[in-house]
Parts: C-alpha cells; structure tokens; sequence
C-alpha cells in the first residue's frame, strides 16, 4: 500500500474504535429499565411483523382457495322456436 492509502486505513480504524467506545458509553447511561423497555418492544414488534406478514399470507391463500372452488363453467344452448330444425335419420 502506498503511504496515503496506509494513512487513511489507520484513520479509519481510529475512527472506528471512537465510534465504538462512545456507543459503549451511551449504552452504560441507559438505565437498565430503560434497556428492558427497548428490549420488549423490539420483541413486541418483530413479533406484531411476522404475526402480520403471516395472516395477510393465510388470507390470500384463503382467499385464492376460494375463488378455485367457486369456478363454474356454465354452457347455454339456445334454441329458436321460429326456425325448424331438420333432422336427418
């Protein structure tokens, strides 16, 4: 590597363990209460997700099901009484 490119890759890395160490001090602030709270509605929506994304699944199977049963072919023969039909026999 050439000397800027090494320069910048150690920047990056420094950079990288400020990041770091002021999110672990952040998360040492948060008061464990708080922490739990965060934790439960992260769990409270994941959940509310799949439960969501999984009904709207069923129902379109449901409903797809449905509209396969339901299908009738219908066949209408119609017939003039005015005209008469000669029939060979």
């Amino acid at each position: 590597m050439g000397e800027a490119a090494d320069r910048k890759v150690k920047e990056i890395e420094q950079t990288r363990r400020q990041v770091e160490a002021d999110l672990n001090e952040l998360e040492a602030r948060i008061p464990s209460p708080l922490r739990s709270m965060k934790t439960l509605m992260g769990t409270a929506v994941g959940t509310s997700t799949v439960a969501g994304l999984a009904g709207m699944w069923m129902k379109k199977r449901r409903t797809k099901r449905r509209a396969d049963e339901h299908t009738t072919e219908v066949v209408v023969r119609v017939v003039r009484d005015d005209v008469e039909v000669e029939r060979s026999g």
